[in-house]
């Protein structure tokens, strides 16, 4: 196409009598020829990398050139195509094909990375393998691992465990983050995070940085303490769970089409303004301290921890470590109420008023005849029943010193 772009500009250019004009389309006609030729070079170059990553098989033939002083070496890149170790390690690393990043040593550490996460872009996943291998030359070897499909940061984290590292990252947003945990809950690694996602509300919660570069500071710097998880049925959750009009919210945010455009915030917005008007109250029974009552519920909130959605807070008595979950249950009412209920969490006030009932509990059952869906850290994962239950200091977490100290009741372990 840029050939026969080029064609037209010079044909134009010869029709033109004016001087200045002409040297301008001639330039242009040249600037083109340049890009094609760029594009050209550029394609040879991706694939003579991808023809060496092919020939691994030669690696040991070539080992013994990595001894040669490697500034002189005329197969540095041989080398590092194939992976074969440099005496500065500099070549000790997993092809850059799929983004990951291995250490000149034994990792102890694993970052997994969401590409599909919300500020996760090219630039983005050049930082990241930056961020593993800075911690690396601070002494924590790291290894980057980029998912691939859904699902898939769960089973990289059991490798991780598997493996003995002591630290898995998770490099994304709280979808993300609760795939992890899913292989983290009831294991000795701790949990870190990079956040770079959308919302990002157990970052928030903790006053992770949200930037890239201090973040990282956190895993070699911050604390590590041992909280609770919540479960709904199988799935364990690190922040809450939501049942009825937050996890219908969740069920068409991740159906819509504005997610996969990255205007997902914009969507969820919305949908809250819609469904706040328009959303019907379920006939649930719910099981509490050996209590069961059948009532009319827009949405009952499970928090384990207090953050929601990022700027609101539902269950604000909520402890992270103390066994017990906080239930918000928010009964049906007209719009003044629901936009109260709303307006209260935006301002991080106790939701308040006859049709607002607030429990603590270690575990809960809830039940409908209905499809009433279910969430869990912001992904649907069903519908009642279901039961939901706090499992004590099931997970250690890597925190800043300065995470809000009134989120826990335990000191932090020892050893930091």
């Amino acid at each position: 196409m840029s050939g026969a772009l080029t064609g037209v500009v010079s044909a134009t250019a010869s029709s033109i009598s004016t001087p200045a004009i002409k040297r301008l389309t001639w330039t242009s006609a040249w600037a083109l020829r340049v890009l094609r030729w760029r594009r050209r070079a550029r394609q040879v170059s991706e694939s003579a990398r991808e023809s060496l990553s092919h020939l691994s098989y030669l690696a040991p033939i070539l080992k013994p050139l990595a001894r040669l002083p490697f500034g002189a070496s005329p197969f540095q890149g041989a080398l590092a195509a194939l992976g074969v170790a440099t005496p500065d390690g500099s070549a000790v690393r997993q092809s850059a094909n799929d983004g990951s990043y291995t250490p000149p040593i034994t990792p102890q550490a694993r970052i997994i990375a969401n590409p599909t996460a919300g500020s996760i872009h090219f630039a983005a996943l050049h930082d990241l393998r930056q961020t593993a291998e800075w911690l690396t030359a601070q002494g924590l070897p790291t290894e980057l691992r980029l998912t691939q499909r859904p699902g898939h940061a769960r089973e990289l984290a059991a490798e991780a465990v598997e493996a003995g590292q002591k630290l898995v990252v998770a490099a994304g947003g709280d979808g993300t983050l609760n795939d992890v945990i899913q292989s983290l809950a009831g294991q000795t690694a701790a949990l870190g995070v990079l956040p770079m996602g959308t919302v990002n509300v157990w970052a928030r919660e903790m006053n992770i940085p949200l930037s890239l570069h201090e973040a990282r500071k956190v895993l070699l710097h911050g604390v590590r303490r041992r909280v609770d998880l919540g479960r709904a049925g199988t799935r364990y959750f690190l922040m809450m769970a939501g049942v009825g009009f937050d996890a219908e919210v969740a069920r068409r945010v991740e159906q819509g089409m504005l997610k996969r455009i990255g205007l997902k915030m914009l969507d969820y917005l919305t949908t809250v303004g819609i469904l706040s008007v328009t959303h019907r109250a379920a006939s649930i029974r719910i099981r509490l301290h050996g209590d069961r009552r059948a009532i009319s519920a827009l949405m009952v909130i499970i928090g384990n921890t207090r953050l929601y959605g990022g700027a609101m807070t539902f269950t604000e008595r909520a402890v992270a470590d103390d066994g017990k979950l906080d239930v918000l249950i928010v009964r049906n009412g007209g719009l003044a109420h629901r936009l109260n209920v709303l307006a209260r969490a935006l301002l991080r006030r106790p939701a308040q008023g006859p049709r607002v009932r607030y429990e603590r509990a270690q575990r809960v059952r809830i039940e409908a005849n209905v499809r009433v869906p279910v969430q869990v850290d912001g992904d649907v994962i069903g519908f009642l029943p279901m039961t939901f239950e706090s499992v004590p200091q099931a997970l250690t977490v890597l925190v800043p010193q300065a995470a809000p100290e009134d989120l826990f009741s335990l000191a932090p372990l020892p050893g930091n």
